[in-house]
């Protein structure tokens, strides 16, 4: 079981390594926007994405609106006609992107947002990243939200369970206690350990978080 390997599934990059990655993540900007994405997930995302082929994507937590402008672009590359929904308490205003909206909604009310009329309506598959405040309940909302939704193929990407490996006491392990749960709960949910472990056992700040949902049988 999952529950039983949890606490041993942890990055295996050196704290001092991740301090310096980190401080470069928190720097990182993509045309000018702040994007705060790590060289990693950087790299992971594009084979998610080619392999996916989404043709909707659904963001929990904006901040600036680099990173939905980065999918954009990178979903332009593919030759991908998807649509982008990016939503946070604070809806970004300066930044006017084809293809992607930037919508009001609060992860811990998420049935309360434009969510449920996207979701009924979008085109599949669809690629779900939960970009939030790290917290315990933050993460367990966006989980217990979209299962009901998501179809066999599409993933959940829960960001920055690395929190505990940098020793960010305040979140208190929060991704990595909510996905743990949603694992043993939801035996249609699985962790891809090939985009997790591509470059190095967890060598993602989205440790344990590239979520694929497949059928029970399979």
């Amino acid at each position: 079981m999952f529950r039983s390997r949890y606490k041993t599934l942890r990055s295996t990059l050196r704290k001092r390594d991740l301090e310096s990655i980190q401080r470069g993540s928190l720097a990182y900007t993509y045309k000018g926007v702040p994007c705060l994405k790590n060289p990693f997930d950087l790299a992971l995302y594009p084979l998610l994405i080619s392999k996916l082929r989404p043709r909707t994507i659904i963001e929990i937590g904006s901040a600036s609106g680099g990173s939905a402008l980065w999918f954009r672009d990178l979903l332009n590359n593919l030759e991908l006609e998807s649509k982008v929904y990016s939503f946070d308490l604070n809806p970004v205003t300066n930044l006017s992107i084809d293809g992607v909206e930037f919508l009001h909604g609060d992860i811990y009310s998420l049935a309360e947002s434009q969510l449920p009329d996207i979701l009924a309506n979008c085109e599949r598959p669809l690629l779900v990243i939960e970009d939030g405040p790290h917290t315990y309940d933050g993460c367990k909302s966006t989980l217990e939200f979209f299962h009901p939704y998501m179809k066999s193929g599409e993933y959940i990407v829960i960001e920055d369970g690395i929190v505990h490996e940098l020793g960010l006491k305040h979140y208190v392990d929060g991704p990595n206690r909510a996905i743990s749960e949603h694992l043993v709960n939801h035996s249609n949910c699985i962790v891809d350990r090939n985009l997790c472990d591509y470059f190095g056992q967890n060598f993602t700040w989205a440790t344990n978080g590239y979520l694929q949902y497949i059928n029970d049988s399979e």
